[in-house]
């Protein structure tokens, strides 16, 4: 199995053959096909095979909603707390290994959170399972629990929809749905490696999912790469977070039917962040082409996006407990922010953990409503050693079983910044959006915005800005003393006589870079000092273009 991920979808009744020619004149793979039949020739040791990991084959395998129906309808969702439906998964991922594939795909192992608080989680399996969680947390004198019957007399008194504190237990169930997810996918991974070992073989172990959350992210722990939905804006914010959840790993994101219009401009956008693009067809395909030849370059030489280091003047946390219990508006407002810092001309990427913002980053919380005590500690202990902290929104910790903590572990913070220790917090209102309306998150207000980067990175020179007649994404990456500044034109026409500038502080003072673009320019161009930066005229290009320093 090649080391680069470039997945592509054997569509239902197609060619496998032809779909190895295409794989093979586009630059990707693996492909990724059904496990039944298997796939002629050798290609099925340089494929994945897509093995469905949310389907209940049989009744007993089926979880259960809060009403006693099969989980998912018709299409009966698969328990992943059930030991004989592991089992079964087991057994297909193994049986597809011994026909030959390369690997396994778990299709939507995550499918059995997508019918809600109530829509699942109700069967035998995940009440035995769930009991023995409480049981761990509360005593062993704890009785068992009716957890159907709780659940409608919940519903009963509700006087809207049911948030968790009106479900008993409710907390506690929602994170046991979200770690038996994460339980299943480790379990069917290590069926794959323990397949591996007696055979003597190495095999890739991936998954597609069915959203992008908490649970997905616990679960990505296991895996050698996997697979995410596109996010409803096709952004830049949406592909740093995806980065940032899965560190160093593998990633992709799949467009959906109806994207090939827009295939080339996100596959631009997902590229600076070394993200690929599962395309919904063969010209969608066909158009990613350019792309994946320069990002296959760059990894040849020095090393694709996501395996370098990120230039960040501002760090974005993304907390999985606040996006366990937000419901996913934290996610939301993360993605927004980086959206936000994007347009501003400010570097800044996604970390999932605070220690991993370096020193002189602005941290940067975005509805971060459900902060684990370890991160608010770990906030509170930056801010006051001399940090910047942005806060959009009043963060918010909470305990394991999701419950705010008595006081307040940050004070009252305003737009013009307070004192916290040796360090600033500057507060702006919250960009998720208000619970239950459906409603995509907020932007940011530009000039607000501005002033707080100001208080918090002051007037100094940027890492990086640009001038230019539309709008220009610039996406740094460094490893040592190289620089990738990645380039991405919002415009659809060739974008002319626009120049970069690029701070000394993180590129030095070189005399010459070489650029490349997706259309297939390569040559070496002059950087000149302009202050405390360098400057460079950039050659006409469209979509995405890279500039290496040194050359």
């Amino acid at each position: 199995m090649s080391d680069a991920f470039a997945p592509l979808l054997v569509p239902a009744g197609g060619s496998p053959v032809q779909a190895g020619r295409l794989a093979a004149e586009v630059e990707a793979g693996p492909l990724m096909a059904a496990d039944r039949p298997p796939l002629p020739g050798g290609l099925a040791a340089r494929a994945l095979a897509l093995v469905p990991a949310w389907l209940a084959e049989v009744p007993e395998e089926a979880c259960r909603a809060a009403d006693g129906s099969p989980a998912g309808g018709e299409a009966a969702l698969a328990c992943p707390a059930s030991a004989a439906a592991r089992e079964r998964l087991a057994a297909r991922i193994q049986a597809a290994l011994t026909a030959g594939y390369g690997g396994v795909a778990l299709d939507r192992p995550d499918a059995a959170l997508s019918p809600g608080l109530l829509g699942a989680g109700f069967c035998t399996a995940c009440q035995d399972a769930f009991l023995r969680e409480l049981r761990r947390e509360y005593g062993e004198q704890l009785e068992p629990i009716d957890g159907q019957a709780l659940a409608r007399e919940a519903l009963a008194q509700a006087s809207g929809a049911l948030e968790l504190d009106a479900l008993p237990f409710g907390r506690e169930f929602w994170r046991f749905r979200a770690d038996s997810v994460a339980r299943a996918v480790a379990a069917a991974a290590r069926a794959a490696r323990d397949w591996a070992r007696s055979a003597g073989k190495a095999v890739h172990v991936s998954a597609r999912f069915a959203s992008l959350g908490s649970a997905q992210a616990a679960a990505a722990r296991s895996l050698d790469s996997a697979i995410f939905p596109a996010a409803p804006t096709l952004g830049p914010g949406a592909f740093r977070l995806v980065r940032a959840v899965m560190g160093r790993k593998p990633c992709a994101v799949e467009l959906p039917q109806g994207a090939e219009a827009h295939a080339s401009r996100v596959a631009s956008l997902a590229a600076t962040c070394g993200v690929e693009v599962l395309p919904p067809d063969e010209a969608a395909a066909r158009s990613l082409a350019p792309l994946r030849r320069l990002a296959r370059e760059l990894a040849g030489r020095r090393g694709a996006p996501g395996a370098h280091r990120p230039v960040m003047e501002c760090a974005v946390l993304y907390s999985a407990e606040s996006d366990l219990w937000s419901g996913g508006r934290h996610r939301a407002a993360v993605a927004e922010a980086l959206e936000a810092l994007a347009g501003a001309q400010v570097q800044a990427a996604a970390v999932v953990d605070p220690a991993q913002a370096p020193p002189r980053a602005v941290l940067v919380l975005a509805g971060a409503e459900g902060l684990s005590p370890h991160q608010a500690h770990l906030v509170r202990r930056r801010i006051e050693s001399g940090g910047g902290l942005l806060a959009f929104g009043r963060p918010v910790a909470l305990d394991h079983g999701g419950r705010q903590a008595p006081l307040p572990f940050l004070p009252e913070g305003k737009p013009a910044g307070v004192r916290v220790g040796q360090g600033t917090l500057v507060e702006l209102p919250e960009l998720a959006p208000v619970p239950g309306s459906g409603l995509a998150a907020r932007p940011p207000s530009p000039e607000p915005l501005s002033r707080a980067l100001q208080v918090l990175l002051g007037r100094g020179v940027r890492a990086a800005s640009t001038l230019a007649r539309s709008p220009l994404l610039v996406s740094l990456w460094q490893e040592g003393e190289a620089l990738d500044a990645h380039l991405v034109s919002q415009d659809e026409r060739p974008l002319r006589g626009a120049t970069l500038f690029l701070g000394v502080h993180v590129v030095g003072s070189p005399r010459r870079a070489r650029f490349r673009s997706a259309e297939g320019a390569d040559e070496v161009i002059t950087v000149n000092p302009s202050g405390y930066s360098v400057s460079t005229v950039l050659p006409a290009f469209r979509g995405w273009a890279v500039v290496s320093l040194p050359e």
